[in-house]
């Protein structure tokens, strides 16, 4: 945010003068006010990124002025600039919102780099509002992402949407391969008519045949009347068989009719019947291996196969799990009747890190959990299941950086300070990059953190 719009406010003219020639040397746009109203004129004219403004000034101390522009503006970053006096005050400013705070006569560097954390953090702040947004834009829709492997994907479901093709979907367990081929007839000019998905898995091949196929009276014990079965309910519209791996060898013969030629009898019938669907199939299984091994006809997968999409595992599409997480948490804690409507930097960390074996359905889970156990607004670390929380620290946040062990050759005093730099180097992080808030989580004065920054040769 180079080009952002500073507003600096400060009853001392000289401080306006030599802090807008610094800040527009560095490539910012900068206004200057003398007093906390005039500052409020520019705001409400202006679009302003950044206040920078004296804590003690006359009629309206900046304190106050801050707490107009959060009331009145919105919530943009904050500076105050104190004396040493006044430390404590701007301490205080800090819990109650305030970014930071510099010391006058302040360092130029410091200025700049307390401006660009602030900027940065806010920068994050709008992006993650933007992905809020994009939530709301992609409620009821079944497929969420933007990654280039779903796009990919969305791309190659457009394509064969209409086809009357059967379509066999692969991918790992709880994937979403049935979003996919629901997204697949309601893009088809079949979306108007049936959609009827069945789990191979869960029913014998008895059951199977009936479900599928239906049945005629007294076609076995029990069958007390006739009954239709899915491939005729389905009638113009799209029949799905979920985890098709799991049928039976001699089922798949029967199958191979159906999907062949769209004809079929009831079980215990003699009429020939057809039906006009499209047969949709997934698995998480290889079939190819199956054929290889005699447990899957290969003519049948010959049938099922004539297009194949994979859904690709979450952990080949991370950029999309923090969409996916906020779409659960938004849409999980309306059902929970919870009030979690955010996901801490920390935690979502953690699900970027995870290799999540159980995909999006695991997912879920783990924001179903952390919803319950959450007792603010924000879905932390803390209550995301523990599997998650020991699955190793996460590569892009230095604050979860494991602590060394002992090296061979390294002296007491070596490890001491390699410590002392992973404690300082966390407390940073987690304060985001604000020195005055780590110094304060340390127990050290800003002075002292500072000497060491330098000694430690932490950037």
């Amino acid at each position: 945010m180079t080009h952002a719009h500073i507003l600096v406010v400060d009853d001392e003219k000289n401080y306006c003068v030599v802090l807008g020639q610094l800040l527009r040397r560095a490539g910012y746009t900068v206004s200057t006010a003398d007093n906390g109203f005039a500052a409020l004129d520019i705001l409400g004219k202006e679009d302003v990124s950044l206040v920078l403004s004296d804590l003690k000034m006359p009629r309206m101390d900046g304190l106050a002025l801050f707490q107009t522009v959060r009331k009145d503006i919105g919530d943009i970053p904050f500076i105050i600039m104190t004396a040493f006096a006044t430390v404590q005050t701007a301490l205080d400013s800090i819990k109650n919102g305030v970014y930071d705070y510099l010391l006058k006569p302040f360092d130029n560097e410091q200025v700049l780099l307390t401006i660009a954390q602030a900027l940065a953090l806010y920068r994050t702040q709008l992006q993650n509002q933007a992905l809020r947004m994009q939530v709301e834009k992609n409620y009821g829709k079944k497929i969420i992402g933007q990654g280039p492997a779903l796009q990919k994907l969305t791309q190659e479901i457009a394509l064969v949407a209409n086809a009357p093709s059967p379509v066999l979907i692969t991918g790992e367990t709880g994937v979403g391969k049935e979003l996919v081929a629901r997204s697949l007839h309601q893009s088809s000019s079949r979306a108007g008519n049936a959609w009827v998905a069945v789990n191979c898995a869960a029913l014998t091949e008895n059951l199977l045949e009936s479900e599928i196929f239906g049945h005629e009276r007294g076609a076995f014990t029990g069958a007390a009347e006739r009954k239709k079965g899915l491939a005729e309910l389905a009638d113009g519209g799209t029949l799905f068989l979920d985890e098709v791996g799991e049928l039976p060898l001699s089922f798949q013969a029967k199958l191979l009719r159906l999907v062949q030629e769209k004809k079929f009898r009831r079980v215990g019938g003699t009429v020939e019947l057809s039906s006009n669907i499209r047969i949709l199939t997934a698995t998480n299984r290889d079939l190819q291996d199956m054929v290889e091994k005699g447990t899957f006809r290969q003519d049948l997968l010959f049938r099922l196969r004539v297009v194949e999409l994979t859904v690709p595992p979450l952990r080949e599409r991370t950029e999309d799990i923090p969409l996916l997480a906020l779409f659960f948490v938004k849409h999980l804690s309306g059902e929970l009747d919870r009030q979690v409507n955010n996901i801490s930097p920390e935690a979502m960390a953690y699900l970027k890190h995870y290799p999540w074996p159980g995909n999006i359905r695991e997912l879920r889970n783990a924001m179903e959990r952390g919803i319950l156990f959450s007792t603010g607004s924000t879905l932390e670390k803390e209550v995301l299941p523990e599997e998650i929380r020991k699955s190793g620290c996460p590569i892009d946040h230095p604050e979860y950086t494991a602590m060394p062990g002992l090296t061979p050759g390294c002296s007491l005093p070596e490890h001491l300070e390699i410590m002392e730099k992973n404690l300082i180097t966390q407390a940073l992080v987690q304060c985001h990059g604000v020195q005055a808030r780590a110094a304060a989580q340390l127990g050290i004065s800003r002075s002292n953190l500072q000497y060491k920054l330098k000694k430690l040769n932490i950037a």
